[in-house]
């Protein structure tokens, strides 16, 4: 079976974007291939995300990329977080819009919902479509 390309896009790249690019190539990597980038590349990927991404047993450093890395690629789905940047149009790919709130400034606990949200929407609109 083919892998379905996922490319996840926010802003900075610092959240949202790797949760959902750590959790489908760790979780779901039978059935996704996963990349995420930013419009405005942040300089690191948010401390909380990489911690919270351990408490699942997931190891992600991950680098902020630039949206523009991934114009020239291959993808089934384009996936924006919510954060009310437009997705580029990538031809032959799919747009989906995902309504994820920036857990940037929130306490790990509530962090921690946000990718779980992450998660169920990887689940319900990717391995399930």
């Amino acid at each position: 079976m083919m892998r379905k390309k996922i490319l996840f896009v926010c802003i900075e790249n610092a959240c949202r974007s790797q949760l959902a690019e750590a959790i489908c190539n760790n979780l779901f990597s039978n059935k996704l291939i996963a990349y995420s980038a930013g419009s405005n590349p942040g300089t690191e990927v948010n401390p909380k995300a990489i911690k919270s991404l351990k408490s699942i047993g997931i190891i992600h450093e991950g680098e902020n990329k630039s949206i523009s890395e991934f114009l020239e690629m291959e993808l089934d789905y384009v996936v924006g977080m919510g954060c009310g940047d437009k997705c580029p149009i990538i031809p032959g790919s799919k747009i989906l819009n995902w309504d994820i709130p920036d857990p940037k400034q929130y306490a790990q606990k509530d962090f921690n919902k946000v990718r779980d949200l992450i998660k169920k929407n990887i689940i319900s609109d990717l391995i399930y479509r």
